[in-house]
């Protein structure tokens, strides 16, 4: 039977989790219609055999890619080459499905002829347990049509989103490897050739909260945060015509999604330290929005105001932002 849906798993030392990942698409007789690839990136724990007991236990839905470590990226990528199924769409390694829910999807799938699949999504929070759903088109009016029609203030992120397979495949979809955040690139590029859209109630994915491990927890965002400037600018190039004279709905939306991510950087930038060099660093990343991207750096300073009074007070409230951000983050 022809796959529905290919599931790439990313799977770097998370023995800890895989097996509740993994035993999350265990869904009986629509098994068949799903394929599940699991990106081992060079793990130096069990996270391979793990995954290879489950390949050789359901050898028609699970396989298992074992490459040297080249990020995150590289695993979409490498997924993305061997997909074989109708629709395409991620899970992390030490996230999980809601099984009933996948079922349903998948049965959704099957009739289903649009270029974007937009699902709710559960965050599940490790220091106690508690859950929040996530539905990233709540003020979406309409459930299925042309993605010309999209308004919203919101964004649809990796944990949501599922294409076509085609589309990622005929148009050679390829994130940055060896480099963290590329999630973002997985929620923008395909964009470009998305002309339809339809959105479901159904909740599937669990997205792990909290992790100390995780890119977006305070000490990842520390290690990593020059990478997500390298991702960003990467999305500015792209698609530089959008961001210079946005025309359509969809140019919105894409500039909207990137305001908001350059947002979240700059307060990347405060949060890390007080040092001088991330200061400058700082200084330097928003002098180039505002140099070459106008339309990113005044959608910046209008939605955030501690940005706008840090700018404009030649950055003498540098030090006061810092220790402000540290308080409120929350990951």
């Amino acid at each position: 039977m022809n796959k529905i849906l290919s599931v790439s798993i990313a799977a770097y030392n998370v023995e800890k989790y895989l097996a509740k990942t993994l035993d999350s698409c265990l869904i009986g007789d629509t098994m068949e219609k799903l394929e599940v690839i699991i990106v081992n990136d060079g793990s130096k724990d069990n996270t391979a055999q793990i995954a290879q007991s489950y390949a050789d236990r359901y050898p028609d839905t699970f396989k298992v890619i074992n490459k040297e470590n080249g990020g995150y990226g590289s695993t979409v990528n490498a997924g993305i080459k061997n997909a074989t199924g109708k629709y395409f769409r991620l899970l992390d390694g030490d996230d999980w499905f809601d099984s009933e829910e996948l079922i349903k999807f998948i049965t959704l799938l099957e009739s289903a002829e649009e270029d974007m699949i937009v699902a709710q999504f559960r965050r599940v929070f490790e220091e106690d347990g508690h859950t929040e759903t996530r539905n990233e088109a709540k003020d979406i009016t309409f459930k299925s049509g042309k993605f010309e029609n999209v308004i919203t203030k919101d964004w649809f992120t990796m944990h949501a989103v599922s294409y076509k397979t085609s589309i990622l495949k005929n148009h050679d979809v390829t994130l940055t490897e060896h480099c963290f955040y590329t999630d973002q690139e997985y929620d923008l590029l395909p964009l470009q050739w998305v002309e339809t859209v339809r959105f479901t109630q159904l909740c599937v994915y669990c997205y792990r909260i909290g992790r100390g491990e995780q890119s977006v927890s305070p000490a990842g965002v520390e290690k990593h945060y020059q990478e997500q400037t390298k991702v960003l600018k990467r999305i500015y190039t792209v698609f530089s015509r959008a961001i210079t004279s946005p025309q359509s709905n969809k140019d919105q939306y894409i500039v909207n999604y990137i305001i908001k991510r350059t947002k979240l950087q700059v307060w990347n930038y405060v949060m890390i330290s007080r040092n001088a060099q991330h200061k400058q660093e700082l200084i330097d990343f928003i002098k180039l929005l505002q140099k070459d991207y106008p339309v990113i750096y005044q959608g910046v300073l209008n939605r955030s105001k501690g940005i706008r009074l840090m700018v404009r007070s030649n950055y003498l409230l540098y030090g006061y932002m810092h220790s402000h951000r540290v308080k409120k983050y929350r990951f």
